[in-house]
């Protein structure tokens, strides 16, 4: 009899020591947000910042901005701090899992490593591509480092009202 038990365990274990390496094949890669090319109307969003936009931290409201973006005629890249997962719920997010949250491709999203400075990967990708970002901070932290920031219209800002995205200027 113990040897059956035995044997019935061994596709399990099988199972779930596959399972680890696959995630840890998952998390040694690097990942990119942008492919070779970005599309012609892409906006960086700062996810991490706009989840604040109506009372409390809320995927919801991420993903109504979002689609008012995609309506405007605009792609979003959306960039979040390694804790987003833990704001909005009880773990890690990953791309992936964020991505299928708000509706957009994982390829378009990125969550910055513990330990990473997301604002300044949000300005350093900002800068590269000449992208608009989507946020209320001012990033004056980071101005001298990243000039592209204090451009006139390079940062837009918005809030969550009744539930409608209201913008703050003109995108």
């Amino acid at each position: 009899m113990l040897i059956s038990d035995l044997l019935f365990l061994v596709p399990t274990f099988a199972v779930l020591a596959i399972f680890m390496v696959l995630r840890w094949l998952r998390k040694s890669r690097p990942r990119r947000v942008a492919e070779a090319k970005l599309p012609s109307n892409a906006i960086l969003v700062d996810g991490s910042n706009v989840m604040y936009w109506g009372q409390e931290p809320s995927s919801l409201v991420v993903l109504r901005v979002l689609r008012n973006l995609e309506e405007k005629g605009y792609t979003p890249i959306v960039f979040f701090d390694a804790n987003v997962g833990y704001v909005l719920d009880d773990h890690y997010y990953n791309e992936a899992k964020i991505a299928w949250l708000i509706g957009v491709p994982a390829r378009h999203v990125c969550v910055v490593d513990k330990g990473v400075v997301a604002d300044q990967g949000i300005l350093s990708f900002a800068t590269d591509y000449n992208l608009r970002v989507v946020t209320n901070d001012k990033y004056r932290d980071w101005r001298v480092k990243f000039p592209h920031a204090d451009k006139k219209g390079v940062l837009v800002g918005g809030t969550w009202r009744d539930g409608a995205v209201i913008w703050r200027g003109s995108l």
